[in-house]
């Protein structure tokens, strides 16, 4: 598959197999974050935390779980989506089998960077799911809601580091559906153009 059609092919796939990732393909999703781009080529900033243990997802998603019970807060975060009063029980991993987690060192020295190293980490993920036919959606909303409701905040589950905080996810894992071309609106993104 080239480039411009794993692009093409590649969104947030809500829906998974319920079977594990076989090890050689997460083997080579992690080997391709390792190209990721990283400002200042500190990549001994970064750690990734591969999480298969249902249990584990469990337990970091208390807080997503909590912080849905909030509907005027969950219309505003899914705007054009109609919440649904009642729920069987929210899955903020969407019931992929694997998350890889994106820890960066607290950062004093540049401020913000770790945001983007982040980002650039989960965007060569998410690219790499899907040459390898596999199905991936960023992780926000569980870790946002640990920082905001303190006593739900299982990050030390991720036996990270010392001075690293969990800032990204990615889950991912066999799509329930096979992922297929997709086209884009031009409105998706306004660009100007300076002489």
């Amino acid at each position: 598959m080239d480039f411009m059609e794993v692009l093409k092919r590649r969104r947030s796939v809500r829906k998974f197999r319920q079977e594990k990732i076989p090890p050689e393909e997460l083997q080579k999703l992690l080997e391709a974050a390792r190209f990721a781009p990283v400002g200042s080529n500190r990549r001994q900033d970064i750690h990734l935390t591969v999480v298969q243990n249902p249990e584990i997802l469990e337990k970091l998603a208390e807080a997503a779980v909590k912080r849905a019970e909030n509907q005027a807060l969950m219309k505003k975060l899914v705007e054009d989506v109609d919440v649904p009063r009642e729920r069987k029980r929210l899955d903020p991993f969407y019931g992929a089998p694997a998350v890889i987690f994106i820890s960066h060192r607290r950062q004093t020295l540049q401020p913000g960077i770790e945001y983007a190293n982040a980002a650039c980490v989960a965007q060569t993920l998410h690219l790499a799911a899907c040459s390898q036919g596999l199905g991936s959606v960023l992780i926000w909303g569980v870790l946002e809601a640990m920082r905001e409701i303190p006593e739900l905040d299982h990050t030390g589950l991720l036996e990270l580091p010392p001075d690293f905080e969990p800032l990204l996810g990615v889950a991912a894992g066999i799509p329930e559906i096979p992922v297929t071309e997709r086209s884009r609106q031009p409105r998706d993104f306004s660009v100007n153009y300076l002489p």
